[in-house]
């Protein structure tokens, strides 16, 4: 993600918008863990013009590797809601450090998968 977008978030809300029509519902992620990583690496050419490298660092089965992260684990009320995934990426901006921008981390946004059982068998993420 460029940084022009990364940080604003204005255009990195927009994006998010972008995206989830793209993984196939206009109103939330579709299921769909989602990375958000700047660009950081950088190719620079014989008339000094710069522009974003196209590889992306793998880890393990093909995960881009995020270089400072926060990660945000959000419950199916939430994902499953353009508008509220929109005002979580705001909070996150603002308790990062700069409610205009995301301070320079790489936000992952992570689907609830993990659930508390407890001894009357009702279950809570």
């Amino acid at each position: 993600m460029p940084a022009a977008v990364a940080f604003n978030l204005e255009a990195f809300q927009e994006s998010i918008g972008n995206l989830v029509e793209r993984l196939g519902c206009r109103t939330c992620f579709s299921g769909a863990d989602c990375t958000f990583l700047h660009e950081r690496d950088f190719i620079i050419n014989e008339k000094l013009e710069m522009r974003a490298s196209t590889g992306i660092s793998i880890q393990g089965l093909g995960n881009p590797v995020p270089w400072r992260s926060a990660t945000a684990t959000l419950p199916a009320k939430v994902s499953n809601n353009l508008e509220q995934i929109r005002g979580v990426v705001a909070n996150i901006a603002g308790r990062l450090g700069c409610s205009a921008c995301c301070s320079g981390f790489d936000i992952l946004f992570r689907h609830e998968l993990d659930f508390v059982v407890n001894e009357a068998g009702e279950v809570r993420g």
